[in-house]
């Protein structure tokens, strides 16, 4: 069984980090799902995924580190001959778009004080959409055409 579920968040005029683990949690129990695979993805360029501890420090040190990285000021021409920041695809490419996460025992087998992030880079603020499917193996089907198993007639 598959379920596919589209959650939005909306983000300010700075780079946000913004925990998305509930709305995960929210999926995995709507999904129902006990053992599988949680995969999560932003379908934008501009924003990434990780997992980290929700310290500040951790996250303010982790915001300087991308603004040492990635070309911040720099810009290109795409596909459509729009002018676009190339600093935010850069950061985001440096972490991935997506997360792949094994699931037991209806829980994300993650360090329990992890969160699961969704940063986004670009500096405009707006609605971001993310995605969650929870992947759960259903349950062996009983081949066609035999009868029932029953138990054996008492002597």
């Amino acid at each position: 069984m598959i379920v596919l579920k589209h959650y939005y968040v909306n983000t300010t005029k700075e780079v946000d980090f913004l925990s998305i683990i509930h709305d995960v949690r929210y999926a995995i129990r709507d999904a129902n799902a006990k053992d599988g695979l949680v995969t999560v993805i932003v379908p934008d360029s501009s924003a990434a995924l990780t997992i980290i501890e929700p310290i500040p420090a951790v996250i303010e040190e982790l915001k300087i580190a991308f603004e040492i990285f990635a070309g911040e000021g720099a810009t290109a021409t795409d596909r459509r001959k729009v002018t676009i920041d190339i600093s935010p695809r850069v950061q985001a490419a440096m972490l991935g778009r997506s997360l792949s996460i094994p699931l037991k025992d209806g829980k994300l087998i993650i360090d329990p004080y992890e969160e699961i992030y969704l940063i986004d880079f670009d500096k405009t603020g707006k609605r971001r959409q993310f995605c969650v499917q929870v992947m759960v193996e259903d349950a062996p089907a009983k081949p066609a055409g035999q009868p029932p198993k029953t138990a054996p007639a008492k002597k």
